[in-house]
């Protein structure tokens, strides 16, 4: 085997996460777009496979909601909607070679990449779990948005290739502990039982 083919067989093999990403990031996109529009009333109904009407009382709970007053209103699927959007953004730029490999900008898009799917993924399962133990409810898009989210950090470490594992790991830890604790006393501010 010759090194040109060795060569393409790695190239091709990086492609992968990348397209992956893209993907699963379009399909988050859909995925909180809707719940965004429904929110904003541009949108009838969702129909959300599973229980009846779970989908309604998790997304009009206290937790489904980021701001709201006599005339604004953030649904915390806005949130989740821009945040797949800068992943399919960061994916689409690293996938359409304007960036050499070699370049620190090419690497620092793979950071970011991963700290907004470790970021994302987090707050994820802290939703997940207001969802189950304080909601209880089951919504099927939330559940979508996690293993999405999830799913874009996994494939996240093995397309960045990370040669260094020790920065990758203090710095996902960082950003885990950050936003779980941010997570944590926004819940609490917004919980019905604590007003």
């Amino acid at each position: 085997m010759n090194f040109n083919s060795l060569k393409r067989k790695k190239e091709s093999h990086l492609k992968w996460p990348k397209i992956a990403i893209a993907i699963l990031s379009t399909i988050g996109i859909v995925d909180t777009g809707s719940i965004t529009l429904k929110n904003w009333g541009l949108f009838n109904s969702l129909s959300c496979p599973g229980v009846k009407n779970g989908c309604e009382a998790v997304l009009n709970s206290p937790w489904g909601t980021l701001y709201q007053n006599n005339q604004l209103n953030i649904p915390l699927s806005l949130a989740g909607l821009i945040t797949y959007t800068l992943l399919l953004l960061c994916t689409l730029i690293l996938s359409i070679k304007l960036i050499s490999p070699k370049n620190k900008l090419f690497r620092s898009l793979w950071w970011i990449l991963y700290l907004i799917s470790c970021g994302s993924s987090t707050f994820s399962m802290l939703l997940i779990s207001i969802m189950f133990i304080k909601i209880q409810s089951f919504c099927f898009f939330c559940l979508l948005s996690a293993i999405l989210s999830f799913s874009i950090f996994i494939i996240t470490i093995i397309g960045a290739r990370f040669e260094n594992r020790e920065t990758m790991l203090y710095r996902g830890l960082i950003i885990s502990f950050t936003i779980l604790i941010g997570g944590l006393i926004w819940s609490n501010q917004v919980d019905p039982a604590r007003a």
